[in-house]
């Protein structure tokens, strides 16, 4: 019998990058509940504004460098940088607690924000589109339909699969509806696959979100988050 497994926790390594992107031997958890905490601090402030990903980079332990990626970056930063300034503010007050309930030095973070150059290339924005669109009461087949055209006008995807459950459109007994185009080898290790999954909090209840894209394949390894 099968088993369900997440196409990018399975392809992590050959081609697709780590968003956490150092290694030290002493305090690694202390560094990894740190990775957790900048992440969902900046989730939590901009849930549905199009990021892809986070990525933290750590050359010591002394410096992290925290890399938005977001199709929408002026909303990212703010008039005059005034919402950048806030995450910024909000992380270190957090760091801090960490670091001193640790007794380690906290190092100094540096953010910067990345623009997606081509956002319907991304199975994150996509399923934050959709759970956007959703919210707004938009019906689960216009939405998925919609979704599915972005795709196909979207140069470098061969396939795609779109899955939406939960009391979709208020109905009081729960159903999934998807939709598929093209390939999606998600057996096919070489096979560049791109998947999120995303909550719509709506009035009746959560409507949840999967969405997988196939990008080509790979023969070599290749830093996608790049």
């Amino acid at each position: 019998m099968g088993h369900k497994i997440s196409p990018v926790a399975l392809r992590i390594g050959y081609n697709i990058g780590w968003s956490s992107r150092w290694f030290f031997t002493r305090n690694y958890t202390v560094f990894l509940e740190a990775d957790h905490i900048i992440r969902k601090t900046i989730m939590e402030m901009f849930p549905k504004i199009g990021i892809d990903d986070i990525v933290i980079e750590r050359k010591s332990p002394e410096h992290a460098t925290i890399v938005v990626k977001t199709s929408r970056p002026g909303i990212l930063i703010g008039r005059e940088g005034q919402n950048l300034k806030k995450i910024q503010k909000l992380i270190n007050e957090k760091l801090d607690r960490l670091f001193a309930k640790h007794k380690i030095a906290k190092p100094a973070t540096e953010l910067r924000i990345e623009d997606i150059k081509k956002p319907f290339f991304s199975a994150r924005v996509l399923a934050q589109m959709a759970a956007t669109e959703i919210e707004k009461r938009q019906s689960v087949r216009r939405v998925m339909k919609k979704l599915m055209e972005r795709v196909q006008q979207t140069k470098g995807l061969v396939g795609a699969k779109v899955k939406i459950s939960g009391r979709l459109n208020g109905a009081e007994i729960s159903r999934s509806e998807y939709l598929a185009s093209g390939k999606l080898p998600l057996g096919t290790l070489k096979a560049k696959i791109d998947f999120a999954n995303q909550q719509a909090k709506c009035t009746y209840g959560i409507v949840g979100i999967k969405v997988w894209l196939y990008k080509g394949e790979s023969e070599d390894f290749t830093d996608q988050s790049e």
